[in-house]
C-alpha cells in the first residue's frame, strides 16, 4: 500500500477515509492540511503517525499521494498556488469537477484519479466509485471497503447521480416514525422500533452473494403485509418518478462537469 498520503482540505470525507485507514495495523503516514486546523489537530491527537503540515505544499511535497478534498468553488485557488510534480498521485474527492476542468490546474501532468467516498468508509464498509482505475488508489479504498471502477466518467457521473439518494433513505425512515407518532406513539419510542427495523435490514443488504430482487421477495410472502405495501408505494408510477428524480440529478451532475 502507499506508504505516505497528503490530505488537502480535512472536511468530513477526508477525516472518515483517515479514520478508516488508520484502523489498520499497518497504515500509511498522514500528512494534513493546516485548512480546517482543529479537525486537523483532532485526528493527530487520535493518530499514529499523522502529522499537521505548515502549508498545502509541505502536504504535497511530502507525500506519495494527494487527496484533494477541498469544496468545488476552491479547487482553482488551491491549486493555483501548488506545484505537484509529475510522479505525484492526485486523488480528487470533489464532486462536480471533471477531469477536464482539473488537469489544466495540475502543469506538471501528475496521476489523477476521481474518486466519490462515501461516509462509510470510516468503519471500512464504503464502497467507493473511481475513475479512472488505478492500482494504487484502488487498493486504498478497497481496505475501505471496496470500489467500482467507472469506464469513462460519464459512467462515473451516474455514481455521482446515485449518491443524492441518501438523504431520501433517511426520509423514508423519518415518514414511517411519523405515521407511528400520528397513530398515538411517542416519538422517542417509534424512532427506536424503526431504527432497530432498518439496521437489522442494512445487515442483511451488506451480503454481496444475494441479488437485490432477492431481498425484495425474500421479505415478502405472496399476498401479505409487505407485498401489500411494496405493490402500493413502489409501484410503476413511484418507480417511473424515481427514475425520473434521478434523470434530474443526472442532469445537474453532467451540468456541473461540463461547465467547470
Amino acid at each position: 500500500m502507499t506508504t505516505s498520503i497528503g490530505i488537502i482540505g480535512v472536511g468530513e470525507i477526508a477525516s472518515a477515509i483517515v479514520g478508516g485507514l488508520c484502523a489498520l495495523p499497518d497504515h500509511p503516514q498522514f500528512f494534513l492540511s493546516p485548512r480546517n486546523a482543529q479537525r486537523a489537530a483532532r485526528l493527530a491527537e487520535a493518530h499514529e503517525r499523522i502529522e499537521v503540515c505548515d502549508s498545502n505544499q509541505d502536504v504535497v511535497d511530502r507525500s506519495e499521494l494527494v487527496v484533494l478534498s477541498v469544496l468545488p468553488g476552491q479547487v482553482e485557488s488551491v491549486l493555483a498556488e501548488l506545484e505537484i510534480p509529475s510522479e505525484r498521485t492526485v486523488v480528487s474527492a470533489v464532486a462536480g469537477v471533471s477531469m477536464d476542468a482539473l488537469t489544466p490546474l495540475l502543469p506538471h501532468r501528475p496521476s489523477l484519479v476521481r474518486v466519490i467516498p462515501l461516509p462509510a468508509v470510516r468503519e471500512r464498509r464504503g464502497v467507493t466509485a473511481m475513475f479512472p482505475a488505478e492500482p494504487a488508489v484502488e487498493e486504498i479504498f478497497d481496505a475501505l471497503g471496496g470500489t467500482v471502477a467507472a469506464a469513462d466518467e460519464a459512467q462515473f457521473n451516474t455514481l455521482s447521480a446515485v449518491t443524492a439518494t441518501m438523504s431520501a433513505h433517511f426520509a423514508f425512515v423519518a415518514g414511517i416514525a411519523a405515521w407511528l407518532e400520528a397513530q398515538g406513539w411517542d416519538r422517542a419510542d417509534a424512532e427506536h422500533f424503526v431504527r432497530g427495523e432498518f439496521v437489522g435490514l442494512a445487515t442483511t443488504l451488506a451480503d454481496p452473494e444475494t441479488p437485490l430482487p432477492d431481498l425484495i421477495h425474500g421479505h415478502e410472502t405472496p399476498g401479505g403485509l409487505n407485498e401489500m405495501l411494496r405493490r402500493e408505494w413502489m409501484g410503476e408510477d413511484n418507480q417511473a418518478r424515481l427514475a425520473q428524480a434521478l434523470d434530474h440529478v443526472h442532469d445537474r451532475v453532467r451540468g456541473a462537469t461540463t461547465s467547470e
